[in-house]
C-alpha cells in the first residue's frame, strides 16, 4: 500500500523543517512505512497548498510547529489548516505533533500498519537507526533538493537538567532523561544522505551540544564528555562532500561551569564546522528573580562568560564572509515572576555585551508558548514591546554592523525570493542573515554580494563582483553615491573598458575611487 506523508513542519527550539530545512520527522516516518512492508509518497505542505494531492488513500500528517517564528518562505502549517485537509480527504488520514502525546510519529506509523492498532510510544535505537538510513531517500522529494536543502540531523533526545525539571517552559521535558544518539549512527546517516546527493547539514535535536554523552547523568550541570565529542569531530572532519555543517544548541550554564573543556570543545567545532556557524543559548532572562523563579539554565554572569568564550574563539571570520562561530541569544517574555524592572535587566545585559566590543549573531525575543505547561497571560506586555523595539533600535543595528561591516563579500548567498522590485535571498546556514538587493535578479542560484548598508535585522547588497556594463538601471542606482541621474549617465555612455573611462564619463574620478569595493567589472 502507499502512504502519503505530507510534511506540515516542524519548528521545535532543538528541531527545524522549515524550508530549507528538513527535520529528521518525516526521514524517520519514511523508514518506518517502509519497514511495514508499505511504500510511502512524501509531499510538503507548501506543495499542498499549491495543488499537489496525495496519490493514496492514506495520509499521514506532521504538524508540529510549536515554536512562534517568521519565515521568509514556507509557513507551518495551521491547526485550522489540517483541519480543513482531514474533513475533506478521501480517505483514511492520521496526524501527530508532539504537544499531543509523547510518541514518536515513525513509531505510531509503523504499530498502525503493521498492527493496526497504535499507542503512543517511544521509538528503540534500532528502530532510530534502521529508520534513519532506509527513509534517507525521501530527500529528493523536497522541493529544495538538493539545493538549499539542509538537513537536520539528531544527536539526541531529551535534556540533562531533567533531574531538576529543566527550564519551566522548555517541551524538551516531555522526553525525560536524555537519551544519545551513538555516533557511529550520526555518521552512517550523514554518510547515506550524502550519497544520496545532500550535502547541507544542521547537528541538532539537543537541548546542550556540550553535554553530549556526558557520563555525569544526573548532575544539573554534567561535565562535557571530551572523548565522545572529539571523536565525532574526527570522523566528520572526514566525511567527503559536506557544504555546510552547523550546530544547534549550547547551554551557557555547561560552559561556565567547566570552562576548559567547554574551550576544547568550542575549538574543535570551529575546525570542523563551516563558517557562519550559530551556538544558540537560551538565557531567556537576564533578571536573577526570573532565573530562580523557573530553574532557567543560567545566571546572567555565567551567560556573559560563554559570550566572551565563544567570540574568543569563534570571531574569526571564515572562507564565505562570516565570522566562523558565534553566540545566538534567545530571550523569553512572560515568565513566572516577571517585573517590570525585568526588561531593564534584559536591556542592560545586551547593552553590556555591546559596549564590552562583544559579538551576537542574532537575539530571539518571543513571548513564552505553553507547549509544557500553561502560563498567565503576560500582564507586562507593554513593557515587552517597548524591550523589543528598543532591542532592534539600540542593540540589533550596531551589532549587525559589527557581525558584517559595510564591504564585506558574503559568499554564495541562496537567492529565494522576490518581493517588490526587490530580491532576498540567505546564505545556506543555521539562522542565516536575510539579505535584500536594491534590485530583481534571477531566484533559485547562488550569488556573491557585497554588503552596502544596514537595517535591523538584515542587509542590503549588490552582486560582486559588479558588472557595470550589464547591471540594470535599477542595479546601477543602487550603486553608492550614484543614483538615478548617473545610473542613466552610466547607461547612455556605455560600454566601459576601465574604472578610468568610466570616471570621465561620470566626471567624478573620486566617486568611482569610493565604488572600488564593489570591484567593478567591465566584461
Amino acid at each position: 500500500m502507499l502512504i502519503t506523508l505530507l510534511d506540515g513542519y516542524t519548528d521545535e527550539p532543538s528541531r527545524l523543517g522549515v524550508p530549507p530545512f528538513l527535520a529528521p520527522y518525516p526521514r524517520y516516518v519514511a523508514g518506518a512505512v517502509k519497514a511495514s512492508g508499505n511504500e510511502v509518497e512524501y509531499i510538503t505542505i507548501d506543495q499542498w497548498r499549491q495543488g499537489k494531492r496525495a496519490s493514496s488513500i492514506f495520509l499521514f500528517i506532521i504538524a508540529n510547529a510549536n515554536v512562534p517564528g517568521k519565515y521568509l518562505r514556507g509557513m507551518p502549517a495551521s491547526e485550522r489548516e489540517v483541519s480543513e485537509i482531514r474533513k475533506n480527504f478521501n480517505g483514511e488520514v492520521h496526524v501527530w505533533s508532539s504537544l499531543a502525546g509523547k510518541g514518536d510519529p515513525d513509531a505510531m506509523i509503523y504499530d498502525m500498519l503493521a498492527s493496526g492498532t497504535s499507542t503512543p510510544r517511544k521509538r528503540t535505537a534500532e528502530e532510530w537507526r534502521e529508520w534513519s538510513l532506509s527513509g534517507a531517500d525521501i530527500i529528493d522529494q523536497h522541493p529544495d533538493f538538493p539545493q538549499p536543502l539542509m538537513l537536520e540531523i539528531d544527536m539526541s533526545f531529551g535534556c540533562p537538567r531533567y533531574v531538576s525539571g529543566g527550564c519551566s517552559f522548555c517541551p524538551e521535558m516531555n522526553y525525560g532523561e536524555p537519551v544519545f544518539r551513538p555516533s557511529r549512527d550520526i555518521l552512517d546517516e550523514m554518510k547515506e544522505l550524502l550519497k544520496l546527493g545532500a550535502v547541507n547539514f544542521r547537528l541538532g535535536g539537543q537541548s546542550c551540544l556540550f553535554t553530549y554523552m556526558t557520563e555525569e547523568l544526573g548532575e544539573d550541570a554534567p561535565r562535557p564528555n571530551i572523548g565522545a565529542l572529539k571523536g565525532l569531530f574526527k570522523s566528520l572532519a572526514r566525511l567527503d562532500g559536506v557544504k555546510v555543517l552547523h550546530t544547534d544548541n549550547a547551554n551557557p550554564g555547561i560552559m561556565a561551569s567547566h570552562p576548559t573543556e567547554s574551550r576544547e570543545i568550542l575549538e574543535g567545532l570551529v575546525r570542523v564546522c563551516t563558517g557562519g556557524n550559530l551556538l544558540s543559548m537560551g538565557i531567556e532572562s537576564a533578571d536573577p528573580a526570573v532565573v530562580e523563579a523557573n530553574n532557567l539554565n543560567a545566571s546572567p554572569e555565567q551567560v556573559m562568560d560563554a559570550i566572551k568564550m565563544v567570540n574568543a574563539v569563534g570571531a574569526e571570520r571564515a572562507e564565505n564572509g562570516m565570522p566562523r562561530l558565534l553566540p545566538g541569544l534567545n530571550f523569553v517574555a512572560g515568565l513566572d515572576g516577571e517585573l517590570k524592572g525585568t526588561y531593564d535587566h534584559n536591556f542592560f545585559f545586551l547593552k553590556d555585551v555591546l559596549d564590552a566590543g562583544l559579538m551576537l549573531r542574532r537575539i530571539n525575543i518571543r513571548q513564552v508558548a505553553s507547549a509544557r505547561r500553561d502560563f498567565a497571560p503576560n500582564r507586562l506586555k507593554k513593557n515587552f514591546i517597548m524591550f523589543k523595539k528598543r532591542v532592534r533600535e539600540e542593540i540589533d543595528a550596531p551589532m549587525l554592523e559589527r557581525v558584517i561591516p559595510t564591504g564585506t563579500v558574503l559568499r554564495d548567498v541562496y537567492m529565494e525570493l522576490d518581493r517588490g522590485k526587490r530580491s532576498f535571498g540567505r546564505q545556506v546556514g543555521t539562522y542565516p542573515i536575510l539579505v535584500g538587493l536594491p534590485y530583481q535578479t534571477g531566484l533559485e542560484n547562488f550569488s556573491d554580494l557585497v554588503i552596502i548598508s544596514h537595517g535591523q535585522r538584515s542587509i542590503t547588497g549588490i552582486q560582486y563582483p559588479f558588472n557595470i556594463n550589464k547591471a540594470s538601471m535599477q542595479a546601477l542606482a543602487s550603486l553608492p553615491g550614484i543614483g538615478k541621474k548617473r545610473a542613466a549617465r552610466i547607461i547612455r555612455s556605455r560600454p566601459f573598458k576601465s574604472e578610468k573611462e568610466l570616471a570621465a564619463a561620470l566626471d567624478e574620478p573620486q566617486l568611482v575611487e569610493d565604488m572600488n569595493f564593489v570591484k567593478l567589472k567591465f566584461d
